[in-house]
């Protein structure tokens, strides 16, 4: 199980950093410093270790966030903590990882992205519903609807074809979809807590 899990993590690494394509199973024995064999053994092929890694990647981003959520003090300090570490996350991903799984691996995208909006849905659901009991979000929002309009603005961030990947970085386009999204709902109080926030974690403050 050691050496299964040691594939998985530096696999998803390569395929972070370079995209799925260029990334071999002979590079990833490499890294590893084990026999192309050994990984055969644990995994059937390339789309099976593929399915592995996203798996992983998910499971350790859903229990990030739900942590994340539970230790913040108001819905306002979780979202600017998910969205820092949302971006930290989008930095180090390969344009090119998204174009390939959709290009080369569409059963895996559709199942696999359908399972992240599922999850991204009722957390921002979640986040929705407790903001408005907190008094940071107003009270007549529609979260179906927000959430809705939110997890489509989020998916233009894997599309190639969008036209903002050609003048903004991944992460400016997604820290302005969330923080927008944030000052739109927001009530008085939820916006000076984001103003407070965003001062004391801006570089001056760090």
């Amino acid at each position: 199980m050691e050496v299964r899990n040691k594939i998985i993590r530096e696999a998803a690494e390569l395929f972070l950093l370079n995209g799925v394509k260029k990334v071999k199973m002979d590079n990833i024995a490499k890294k590893i410093k084990v026999s192309k064999r050994t990984i055969y053994e644990n995994f059937k092929n390339k789309d099976s270790l593929i399915r592995a890694t996203i798996d992983l990647a998910q499971k350790e981003h859903i229990e990030l966030n739900n942590l994340i959520v539970s230790e913040s003090d108001n819905i306002i300090e979780a979202v600017l903590a998910l969205l820092k570490n949302g971006s930290k996350m989008l930095a180090r991903i390969n344009p090119d990882y998204f174009s390939d799984l959709k290009r080369l691996y569409p059963d895996i995208w559709k199942e696999k992205i359908e399972q992240s909006k599922v999850h991204s849905f009722n957390l921002i659901l979640e986040l929705l519903k407790k903001g408005k009991e907190q008094g940071v979000y107003r009270s007549d929002i529609k979260e179906e609807i927000i959430a809705l309009i939110l997890i489509e603005q989020l998916s233009m961030l894997s599309d190639q074809k969008f036209p903002g990947h050609r003048k903004f970085p991944l992460v400016e386009l997604y820290e302005n979809i969330i923080i927008n999204m944030t000052r739109g709902v927001a009530t008085g109080k939820g916006l000076r807590l984001l103003e407070n926030y965003q001062k004391t974690t801006s570089p001056a403050h760090t």
